[in-house]
């Protein structure tokens, strides 16, 4: 468990380097190749043995021009410095500086490195950079999840120069390692991707610009600009993908470009959105780094406690005997979050005497994430998070790796599911969606939190991230621990929430029978009274759409339109872009520019 620890302040990069005593040489071999002044401190974790003392330090310094030394006390970060950690130690990041920790995990599988890589991206976030050498087990692999979903940059040794290749090879089968290379390569590539990372330009991320620019700045322009790349790149990846993240926070989307950009060495949003126009490949990298999300098994410790303490036994207790307890973990990434779920039902039940009966829907958009919660398998640092106890009980012990035990796994069905656009379960006692909501705009957590009481049973709970809030929905929820994020659904009579993104399929059909009709209704052919409510009922769920001329000015309105016009104040307008809804207007520019 890693307590909260205060941001950084420092304004270089901090590499954290995982690897094992016995890869030492992939160590040298890195600090001899690099260059001077790197402009950057590095971090040294290594396996290390609790009953001897180590001289690693010592080793590296004949290989570095840089100081080195062992921490064996808290230590302020210098740039240009290396710092080694110490025997019988964890070492955590807090603002600037390097702290000890005492080690509390006498036996099992190393961890110090994951340990070290989460404070890492926590306090340095887009400028903590991880790299896994050479070493044995699959140390490093979860902390890597952590430097990528907070902007950082993360490398691997090519697995089959080194001396010791499991944990390189763990690591890069997490799909989580942005570049691997020789390790003799890595100083000059660490030193290129930090110069790039000073050129970044982004536009703010709370800046939106809407309406046409009238004798406009080069700063303003040069913002348009911006905005028109911007929408272009989330179009193109739709288009690539067919995953549409139009809901998402602004912000959220350009720390995640802004990554993409770190590793292609580019500079700007324009140049990305050429890039990913020649090359299509790139989409998938993109739409990964857009899915990422930080997860582990009983995040928020505090909060799982209380949901275990107030919640599960009133869902264990509070049913019939032939009852199935049903609950939906949305957005369940690689599926940590649902197995907890699942551990702690079947603790609640058997400290009540009654069967283990539930089923766990776990849902996500990211296929990858659910290939690897089906397969049930994880990595030996889930010690961190996971109590000795419930690693005999839950889990079966393969290597270097953990397996959850067939009983907790088949109680949870996982599928692929799109919160913003497929229909919900229902007569639900229990939806976690812990850390989604924060991603998405005030528009679409209404939308997804209508969803979810339409979801629930009268009375059911929701449990949130530590950052949300149930009150975008009104009075449909009520608190129960709101410290801990827990909510009850509040009785009502609410009709079917409608979905954020409406699906797409058959549209093209029901647009072509449409046209067809209209072209007949104009041509003065008569229809008979089934064929006008016919044509009305594929109106009224066909595409809207609106007839321009090149100055934009509205020449013809569908029948549906209307539900996206907003008239501005000031003089009449029949300009499109003066009529539609504001968040309507950046994306719509961009198109009719594209469709120009």
């Amino acid at each position: 468990m890693i307590a909260r620890l205060a941001p950084s302040h420092l304004t270089f990069p901090v590499v954290g380097v995982g690897g094992s005593a016995g890869g030492l040489q992939a160590l040298l071999k890195f600090f001899e190749n690099m260059p001077a002044n790197p402009g950057m401190a590095f971090v040294v974790i290594l396996h290390l043995s609790p009953v001897h003392e180590s001289n690693a330090a010592e080793i590296l310094q004949r290989a570095s021009s840089m100081p080195v030394r062992q921490v064996s006390a808290s230590v302020p970060i210098e740039i240009n410095h290396v710092y080694v950690i110490a025997p019988r130690a964890d070492l955590l990041m807090n603002d600037g500086h390097l702290q000890m920790a005492p080690k509390e995990r006498p036996i099992g599988p190393a961890v110090a490195i994951d340990v070290f890589f989460r404070t890492l991206a926590q306090v340095h976030r887009n400028q903590a950079f991880a790299i896994v050498l050479s070493g044995t087990g699959s140390d490093g692999a979860v902390g890597l999840g952590r430097i990528k979903a907070e902007g950082g940059v993360t490398l691997a040794q090519t697995p089959e120069e080194a001396e010791h290749g499991d944990m390189p090879r763990a690591a890069i089968a997490t799909g989580l390692v942005d570049i691997v290379l020789p390790v003799a390569d890595m100083g000059r590539c660490l030193v290129d991707l930090w110069a790039n990372a000073q050129r970044i330009e982004l536009p703010m991320r709370d800046m939106e610009i809407s309406g046409p620019l009238v004798q406009a700045t080069p700063a303003l322009a040069s913002a348009e600009s911006n905005e028109f790349a911007l929408q272009e790149i989330m179009a193109l990846l739709r288009s690539y993908t067919h995953h549409d993240f139009r809901h998402y926070k602004r912000g959220t989307m350009l720390r995640r470009i802004e990554r993409r950009l770190q590793v292609n060495a580019l500079t700007n949003l324009a140049s990305y959105r050429d890039y990913l126009r020649g090359h299509p490949g790139e989409a998938m990298p993109l739409l990964q780094d857009m899915l990422i999300s930080v997860t582990n098994f009983f995040r928020d410790p505090q909060a799982f406690e209380a949901l275990a303490r107030d919640v599960l036994p009133d869902v264990v207790g509070n049913r019939a005997e032939d009852d199935q307890a049903r609950i939906w973990v949305a957005g369940c990434a690689t599926g940590e979050e649902s197995y907890s779920l699942s551990m702690l039902m079947r603790e609640a039940a058997a400290a009540r005497g009654r069967p283990s009966d539930m089923q766990i829907f776990a849902t996500d958009i990211d296929e990858r994430a659910l290939a690897t919660a089906r397969r049930g398998v994880y990595p030996g640092g889930i010690a961190a998070d996971v109590s000795p106890e419930r690693l005999r009980e839950f889990f079966v012990k393969e290597q270097d790796q953990y397996r959850i035990q067939p009983g907790v796994r088949e109680q949870v069905l996982f599928a692929a599911h799109n919160l913003l656009r497929d229909p919900p379960f229902s007569r639900l006692d229990l939806i976690c969606c812990r850390n989604l909501l924060i991603y998405l705009d005030s528009s679409a957590q209404a939308s997804v939190l209508e969803m979810f009481h339409y979801a629930l049973k009268p009375g059911g709970y929701l449990f949130l991230g530590a950052s949300e809030s149930a009150d975008p929905a009104g009075a449909r929820f009520t608190p129960v621990d709101k410290k801990n994020r827990i909510y009850r659904a509040e009785a009502s009579t609410s009709a079917r929430p409608r979905l954020v993104t409406p699906p797409t399929r058959h549209r093209n059909v029901l647009s072509s029978a449409l046209e067809r009709n209209v072209v007949e209704i104009q041509h003065g052919q008569r229809r008979q009274p089934a064929a006008e409510m016919h044509l009305q009922a594929i109106q009224s769920i066909s595409p809207a759409s609106v007839l321009i001329d090149s100055q934009h000015d509205i020449l013809h309105l569908s029948p549906t339109a209307g539900r996206y016009m907003e008239h501005g104040g000031g003089a009449p307008s029949a300009n499109l872009l003066n009529n539609v809804t504001p968040d309507l207007r950046l994306e719509l520019r961009t198109a009719l520019f594209q469709a120009a």
